[in-house]
């Protein structure tokens, strides 16, 4: 590995743990400043598309989104160390492990909430910050393996 992708890895890293710690600070807010934020937020959709937004709808994608976001980072990372997993012995050797800690992530997430008040649990939001991970980060490993393959097209090698 260059010295140039150990630098890309490790502030792929930092992203990603800040991402992780913006995830799990929102869990730690109580019922009450989590539905505030979320109303704050929800009206400025609102104001910004034109019409209205479920309350449900909108905490579920913002599930679904910030988990996405961890997932892309994630394939940031492993597409700087293929083979060996986002963050080297984190993740293991293989791909498709790299995703348990989306999992992991999301189930330390739900258990953060049992500790605040106005706030539970829900196995749903498990699997929807799961998916938001698995989307992310497959999503990324895609978009990039079909640009490589765009640029090889043009170059005309198919190496």
């Amino acid at each position: 590995m260059t010295k140039t992708q150990r630098r890309a890895r490790m502030c792929l890293f930092a992203l990603f743990v800040l991402t992780l710690g913006f995830i799990w600070w929102n869990s730690l807010q109580s019922g009450l400043e989590s539905s505030n934020l979320s109303g704050s937020f929800g009206a400025f959709l609102e104001r910004l598309l034109g019409f209205p937004i479920d309350s449900f709808l909108l905490r579920k994608l913002a599930h679904f989104s910030e988990y996405g976001l961890l997932g892309a980072e994630a394939a940031a990372a492993e597409r700087l160390t293929p083979g060996r997993g986002a963050f080297g012995a984190l993740s293991g050797r293989n791909l498709l492990e790299t995703p348990l800690l989306g999992l992991l992530a999301a189930v330390i997430d739900e258990t953060l909430q049992l500790f605040s008040e106005g706030r539970a649990a829900a196995v749903p939001d498990v699997w929807i910050d799961t998916a938001g991970f698995c989307t992310g980060f497959f999503g990324l490993l895609l978009l990039l393996f079909l640009c490589r393959s765009v640029f090889r097209r043009k170059r005309g090698t198919h190496a």
